[in-house]
């Protein structure tokens, strides 16, 4: 007969097995890996060398520097002591990063499995044009006072040529800013899954079309988070309306928008009166 404590390990309730880490994080992450819909995939040793020699390495290099870019790209965040924001703030570095490294598996799975990635992205075609080609700088558009806009009809040509300039000024700069927002963040990502993803060496020219694709999404995911905190923290909302339905929180937003808005123009029109005492 069995003692007790052997029929007690023999009979454990499934509710009682406590997964490791790694297990946590395949199942957390399973739709990454199902390459089948009818095919069950388990942790098999090939994910677990993933795991452990790609995915880990690269989290935790890019955390601490992706948390030093944040606060220097939106200094508002610095000093943000509230919970529920800094959970928030947490999870946008715990998350940068994490989808990029996920689409990069199966993107080398499907280079090793021959997949023809041009059939299986409708959209690749114009990928590759707005991908694989560089940004294009902003021009002087000198063509806006035509002949036939009303704009023009009082304006001399230097006129014209000086708020071509001074748009155009503003344009090249909010371009200039942008890139090197994406840079900043493209430098940290990049270099880390280059250096811990040896696989990466042998994608082909369309490979690297998605993978021009996916670095961007991921860094439009840590840009849309950023900019939420960085509105959130300026116009004063409270802790609770971090993570509140777009619907719900674009209102409270407007709100707070107006309010702030409304105080400005009284505070200007307040000097204009006493200057004018």
């Amino acid at each position: 007969m069995f003692d007790d404590d052997e029929e007690e390990d023999e009979f454990l309730d499934d509710d009682d097995y406590e997964m490791s880490e790694m297990e946590e994080w395949f199942d957390d992450n399973y739709m990454y890996f199902k390459r089948d819909a009818q095919i069950p995939v388990d942790l098999t040793d090939e994910i677990t060398y993933f795991y452990e020699t790609v995915y880990c390495p690269v989290m935790s290099e890019i955390a601490p520097a992706i948390r030093k870019l944040m606060v220097k790209q939106y200094p508002t965040i610095d000093g943000e002591l509230r919970p529920l924001v800094v959970e928030y703030i947490q999870e946008t570095i715990d998350y940068a990063g994490h989808e990029f490294i996920m689409q990069l598996y199966m993107l080398v799975q499907d280079q090793l499995e021959g997949v023809n990635l041009r059939e299986q992205y409708p959209k690749f075609e114009e990928w590759v044009k707005f991908y694989g080609r560089p940004p294009e700088v902003p021009v002087p558009d000198y063509t806006f006072f035509g002949e036939h806009n009303p704009m023009s009809v009082h304006l001399t040509d230097q006129q014209k040529k000086e708020i071509i300039d001074e748009s155009f000024q503003e344009e090249l700069e909010s371009y200039l800013n942008e890139e090197k927002l994406k840079k900043d963040y493209f430098d940290i990502l990049q270099s880390t899954v280059l250096k811990y993803y040896k696989d990466l060496n042998d994608l082909d020219y369309e490979g690297w079309i998605i993978y021009s694709v996916q670095i961007r999404e991921d860094y439009e995911i840590y840009k849309y988070r950023c900019e939420h905190l960085d509105s959130f923290i300026e116009y004063e909302l409270d802790e609770e309306d971090i993570n509140l339905p777009y619907d719900e929180y674009s209102a409270k937003f407007s709100l707070k928008f107006n309010e702030k808005f409304d105080k400005e123009q009284a505070e200007i029109k307040k000097n204009q009166l006493e200057e004018n005492l």
